[in-house]
């Protein structure tokens, strides 16, 4: 439950008048515009966020919507000094004081008017606030709050008391997945800030002997921010030293695409040469340095670490979000730039990669750098006239070295430290090449039947440990276990590459057909030959994994639970169980859990998996539901969860899997109660928490899968028609509930959602299957009082006639009832008749029907309620018009009573 709007107690009574006392004294003295005045009542300010944040638990007690109204009083005063004060009060709270995160606060800093509010002091304050407030926060409230505050900057920054170097480091206190992702429109808005204020940037206290106006150019700072990076000092030489912080090459990746794109605005239309050259112009001191790696052995350490990292952050951070991706020139520009130093770059991975010449614990920090550039190079397209990726030829030496290191056991010998890295690395590289082979298909060489790799693994043991160097080094682990990862750690790494290792094999070698009928494939991997012995292994590894290394078990389990299930269901709820407790207990590492959470539900939810469960409804069948109903639970708290599952489902069963032509929608009626709740899923939010809602999605997500359904199809037309009867009866169960049915409580809301689905249903429904469910419908009518549910009800009976008028009988019948026992609730019937236009349209014969709803509604126009009164002279009107066109004389008689009655509606307020 959120923080209270207003709230009372009498234990709570001190502190809650004070809070009072002080919000009115602010407030008050907020309405002038004297500072000497204002400044006196500040430090009352504090105590507002003192009184109103509990002790006990950190939260909310009071809303914070309440100190929002003091800021945005002060932020969007006409005096700029209190303003400012405004401002500064905000950024020092939050750097001394620990307080519940609301995204309010900082919305408000943002709209702030444009104003010189801010030194070089207060940007640090926001940088402050960016990197040490918001670091445990829920990653959506966090990127809307680096949002707010990059605005906030920009609209308060005085330019020419910071430097282009104070704002790159300020920039750089931004998460580029959260919030400044190039070709996002926070980007767009950026890059126009620095192109107007270019000029007016203050001058940095390293500035030498350049002039002030090359001093300030972005260009320039640009260039010479490259140039630095790549010169290492000399005393960063050593061969032994830890790998650089990656900051540094985060801000050199940032301002590079910057400065690019700020360049590309300044014209109207696009100029690739100018693109290319102002890009070649900051890269090319890093381009140098990438094409001496394979030639020049002697390159410091320090320097090939800083330039291969710029190159993968450059990379990974290019490729604009969003619409503009397809019209981007400087990602392809920069990619055929990588791809010149290509060569050079891969033989430098090859060497270091293979030559032992990686031997420390700090070392596989760099073979996991080496191996991200490697993943990088193997995604680029290749030259123009040569076919595949630059990185091709060095797979086959790669894979062929860190195999031999793998299979020298150096039996007898005690482990050394530089042997068990070595060996790490090896594993790690294979793992590598394996992703890289499973992700670009056209960089596999070999013949689709089993190669040295596979008879690598085979050779294995499963989960085979990697064993701690000898105890004399055991010093040199110690040294390095402050910023390193530990020997555990580094051990579990070992394991993890080992599944993704035979994740590649499972899935290259599980569409394979027999070479003749009844052989075998070649060679037997113990892992295809033994699946059940495989998945007992994977359920060990999942025992000695952490959280964030289990993706590839995962990956193998989705591969082997299929062939299983059947045959050793104990097994496989065994593997749902302990996947689920994995999941079910994550931390809030959000991009550790989304991507299992992704993994456990394509095994779980697999479409074989959920065909075989339901064929033989055994344990399995009734372990997927539970799972499926705690993963729902699960999303009430936790937004997007539902999401993520009823997405898989649909996809998956609309279009089916080879495996399962058939048996695809099958799986949809026997887990009819995934998409039952998807229709009707979403909590109760309050008014302030309704906007910018994710639950919708879920809804959205089973709408369009029920669009895409063929009504043609009798399994379709089948479903379709199941749902229709559970979606009721859950209507009739939520409206037998003895709990009163408010405005958007949840039962409100479950039975808005049915008939919105019902209504999205009633076109494929045909008239045998109206037959059985229109006594429901109707009295559903007679139940259901709030507005907005009587509308819907209303709108589907009105659609229902119109199309087949047969069922007029039964709406009739719907009137016969007496005055007590209907009461308000006749009103929605009177509702649907006053469209009797619309419901005898398809009628041949109008006639008896006017008739029959003329008497109807002179009967309830005589009602004692005033609303039944009204709407029954509503219908009277619309029926009576009717009669008149048709010229039905023998109703002649009823003339007087009728113009007498419908006289009431135009002398009666708000008739309508």
């Amino acid at each position: 439950t959120g923080p209270s709007l207003f709230w009372w107690s009498e234990e709570k009574k001190e502190e809650l008048l004070k809070f009072w006392e002080n919000y009115i004294l602010v407030m008050e003295t907020l309405e002038g515009n004297q500072i000497h005045v204002i400044k006196p009542v500040l430090p009352k300010l504090n105590s507002l966020f003192e009184y109103a944040v509990s002790e006990e638990t950190g939260r909310w007690l009071l809303h914070p919507s309440w100190h929002l109204c003091v800021y945005k009083r002060m932020l969007e005063s006409e005096n700029k000094i209190l303003a400012k004060e405004g401002v500064t009060h905000f950024l020092q709270l939050y750097e001394t004081k620990v307080l519940p995160f609301s995204p309010e606060l900082s919305e408000a800093l943002a709209s702030v008017p444009r104003c010189k509010a801010l030194g070089l002091e207060g940007l640090l304050a926001l940088r402050g606030v960016l990197q040490c407030t918001m670091a445990t926060h829920q990653i959506l409230l966090r990127g809307a709050a680096q949002c707010h505050l990059l605005h906030a900057a920009m609209n308060l920054v005085d330019v020419e008391e910071v430097s282009l170097s104070d704002i790159s480091a300020f920039l750089t206190s931004l998460r580029q997945e959260e919030s400044l992702g190039r070709g996002t429109a926070l980007w767009t808005e950026l890059c126009d800030w620095l192109r107007v204020n270019e000029s007016c940037f203050g001058r940095p206290s390293t500035c030498g002997s350049l002039g002030l106006q090359e001093t300030c150019s972005l260009n320039a700072y640009v260039k010479s921010l490259v140039q630095e990076y790549i010169t290492s000092p000399a005393w960063e030489t050593g061969e032994n030293g830890r790998m650089p912080d990656w900051a540094e090459a985060k801000l050199v990746a940032l301002m590079v695409l910057l400065a690019v794109d700020v360049e590309g605005r300044k014209v109207q239309h696009s100029e690739r040469q100018r693109t290319q050259n102002v890009l070649r112009l900051f890269l090319e001191p890093l381009l140098d340095a990438l094409a001496k790696l394979g030639s020049n052995a002697y390159l410091p350490l320090r320097k090939t670490d800083r330039c291969l990292q710029a190159l993968v952050t450059l990379l990974r951070t290019c490729s604009p979000k969003g619409a503009g991706a397809r019209d981007d020139e400087v990602s392809p520009l920069l990619q055929d730039f990588v791809v010149s130093a290509t060569e050079s770059i891969s033989s430098f991975l090859l060497r270091r990669l293979t030559m032992n010449e990686l031997s420390s614990v700090a070392d596989l920090d760099r073979c996991h750098l080496y191996l991200q550039v490697f993943a990088e190079l193997a995604g680029l397209p290749g030259k123009r006239g040569e076919r595949g990726s630059p990185v091709l030829r060095i797979i086959a030496p790669l894979r062929n070295a860190s195999i031999r290191h793998l299979q020298d056991t150096d039996s007898g010998l005690v482990p050394t430290l530089g042997r068990q890295v070595q060996r790490a690395v090896s594993m790690a590289a294979l793992a590598a090449v394996c992703e890289a082979l499973d992700q670009t298909p056209e960089l596999q060489l070999d013949p689709p039947d089993a190669g040295p790799t596979e008879q690598l693994l085979a050779a294995l043991p499963l989960n085979q440990r990697l064993q701690k160097p000898q105890p004399e080094e055991q010093s040199s682990l110690l040294e390095e276990s402050s910023s390193s990862p530990g020997w555990g750690r580094i051990a579990a790494q070992y394991i993890h590459d080992q599944w993704a290792c035979l994740a590649f094999l499972l899935k290259k070698h599980r569409a394979l057909p027999p070479t003749s009928e009844g052989a075998l494939l070649d060679p037997v991997l113990p892992a295809l030959q033994t699946p059940a012995r495989t998945l007992q292994a994977a359920l060990a590894a999942l025992t000695v994994l952490p959280t964030d290394r289990v993706l590839p078990v995962f990956r193998c389990m989705k591969l082997l639970v299929p062939q299983l299930l059947a045959s050793s269901e104990s097994v496989c709820i065994e593997a749902f169980d302990m996947a689920w407790k994995i999941i079910s207990t994550l931390s809030n590492t959000q991009l550790v859990f989304w991507s299992n959470l992704k993994a456990f539900v394509q095994f779980v939810f697999d479409t074989k998996v959920l065909s075989i469960a339901a064929k033989t409804k055994g344990q399995a069948y009734f372990k997927i539901k539970e799972i499926m109903h705690q993963m729902i639970e699960m999303s009430a708290v936790k937004t997007g969860v539902f999401n993520t599952l009823i997405t898989h489902c649909c996809r998956s069963w609309v279009v089916p899997a080879p495996e399962v032509p058939q048996g695809s929608l099958s799986n949809a009626a026997d887990y009819s109660e995934l998409l039952l709740e998807a229709c009707v899923f979403g909590t109760v939010f309050r008014r302030d928490q309704s906007t910018k809602r994710e639950d919708h999605y879920v809804r959205v997500c089973a709408v369009k899968f029920l669009c895409l359904l063929d009504d043609s199809n009798v399994s379709h037309k089948a479903f379709m028609e199941d749902l229709a009867i559970k979606l009721l009866e859950k209507e009739a169960l939520v409206s037998s509930s003895r709990t009163r049915c408010y405005v958007n409580s949840q039962q409100h809301r479950v039975q808005n959602r049915v008939w919105q689905i019902l209504l999205v249903l009633f076109p494929r429904f045909d008239q045998n299957f109206l037959n059985r469910i229109i006594d429901k419908i109707l009295q559903a009518g007679f139940i259901n009082n709030q507005a907005s549910i009587k509308y819907y009800i209303e709108w589907i009976i009105i659609l229902i006639l119109h199309k087949f008028p047969q069922f007029l009988p039964k709406f009739w019948d719907c009137f016969s009832c007496g005055e007590e026992h209907l009461k308000t609730s006749i009103c929605t019937f009177l509702s649907v008749l006053s469209h009797l236009d619309i419901i005898t349209q398809n009628l041949p014969e109008k006639r008896l029907a006017l008739k029959q709803a003329l008497v109807i509604a002179l009967q309830w126009g005589f009602s004692h309620n005033f609303s039944v009164r009204l709407y029954a002279l509503v219908a009277l009107n619309k029926a009576w018009g009717m009669c008149k066109t048709l010229r039905m004389g023998e109703l002649d008689a009823l003339a007087s009573v009728i113009e007498s009655s419908l006289s009431q509606v135009e002398s009666t307020p708000g008739a309508g």
